[in-house]
């Protein structure tokens, strides 16, 4: 997934973000026609959570045990109050998520998934946004943004690049 950003905010949310195909993504998403956004803190929980998926999830134990590694676990939609079964996401918890936006694709144009080259750009509307476990605020009250990508490395809003490595 790449280039994730807001499209509209009326008359209800909608976001746009690129995948490149052939996907296993994009075949879920276009099966499904919901999926969950995960916004991921700005710092190093964050950045590390987002390394586990960089590569991709073709290996899902491997992929389940870099999660634990990070303090992160996979929740399943009938663990979650408001379950939906036609809804079946499963989502992450862990202290590197900030919000989850639940998405369903939009029904038009192109029925939410819009072709373009080797990539897909997804139209999705946005349902509920659930609070992370990441504090929303630091401690002195201010906001904390989500983790931003850029020129291949994780940064913070403030450009101040971020590494997976360190024991922050």
């Amino acid at each position: 997934m790449s280039s994730f950003a807001p499209l509209s905010l009326y008359p209800s949310p909608v976001i746009t973000f690129n995948i490149a195909v052939p996907s296993r993504t994009e075949l879920v998403i276009a099966k499904t026609k919901h999926f969950m956004i995960h916004i991921l803190s700005g710092d190093v929980q964050g950045a590390r959570l987002a390394d586990v998926f960089r590569t991709g999830n073709s290996q899902p134990a491997k992929t389940l045990g870099a999660l634990r590694r990070t303090g992160s676990q996979v929740v399943w939609p009938e663990a979650h109050p408001g379950y939906h079964k036609d809804h079946e996401q499963p989502f992450l918890r862990g202290a590197g998520v900030l919000y989850v936006l639940r998405c369903r694709l939009l029904d038009k144009p192109f029925g939410g998934l819009v072709p373009v080259r080797d990539h897909v750009v997804v139209l999705g509307e946005i349902l509920e946004i659930m609070d992370g476990e990441a504090e929303a605020v630091d401690g002195a009250g201010a906001p904390r943004f989500g983790l931003l990508y850029g020129d291949r490395h994780y940064r913070r809003l403030n450009g101040a690049e971020l590494n997976t490595e360190s024991e922050e």
